[in-house]
């Protein structure tokens, strides 16, 4: 039976032009909510985030943990994404992580968290999702309008990367782990259409992936200097 939705809910999504037909769905008793509707709430309710700080980050295992702090004027909340192979079918968990951490900070600051649900916090929940609702994050029709690039390793090998939080997952993943400059600089270089997409169509990743280079750069000239 579909439990009564939260009389707020209904208002933050009629704010953004949507309702909770559309954005959306009971799943067993819980009301679960579209990522890209609360990221459409996070903007017109004026949300920003810090840069996250990471707490784990295992390439090679896919596990991955992030603490992320937004603000919604005077207000502020965290929360802890969490992604691994044992939650998360997703084959870059650094972004599911910061979109599960992300989608809890704004539930947090709007005053829904415990009555709504992102649809990133459970694989069982996009599973259950209605096949009217579109633009879900598993949504074909949906992953049609996103950039798609191909990203050059240093190996030779050449993938094809969809979707702006993939392409930003491919940088966050392989810049931390390089241990000498050339391999760094190397894989940003050959990597220019890559971060010219991420640049143009969101600008708030490309700085955070610009930093994540810069920051790598130093620690890699740090090092050196001490040996």
């Amino acid at each position: 039976m579909k439990r009564d939705i939260p009389e707020k809910v209904a208002e933050t999504l009629k704010d953004i032009g949507m309702n909770v037909n559309t954005a959306g769905w009971d799943c067993h008793g819980t009301f679960v909510l579209l990522h890209k509707a609360l990221e459409k709430v996070a903007v017109k309710n004026m949300i920003t985030f810090d840069k996250p700080e990471v707490l784990e980050c295992n390439s090679e295992r896919r596990i991955a943990s992030l603490i992320v702090t937004g603000h919604m004027g005077d207000k502020s909340e965290w929360s802890i994404g969490e992604a691994s192979p044992s939650n998360n079918k997703n084959s870059y968990p650094y972004a599911m992580a910061e979109k599960r951490a992300k989608d809890r900070v704004i539930l947090k600051l709007l005053g829904l968290h415990g009555d709504v649900y992102s649809e990133d916090e459970a694989d069982s929940f996009k599973e259950e999702r209605p096949k009217e609702i579109i633009g879900g994050t598993n949504d074909t029709k949906d992953l049609d309008n996103e950039p798609k690039v191909k990203v050059n390793h240093l190996d030779g090998s050449i993938k094809d990367v969809k979707g702006l939080d993939m392409i930003k997952e491919v940088f966050v993943q392989f810049l931390p782990s390089q241990d000498n400059r050339s391999d760094l600089v190397g894989f940003w270089k050959n990597n220019q259409e890559a971060r010219e997409i991420l640049k143009e169509n969101s600008p708030k990743d490309y700085e955070e992936v610009e930093q994540l280079f810069k920051e790598r750069a130093n620690e890699i000239a740090s090092n050196k200097g001490d040996n």
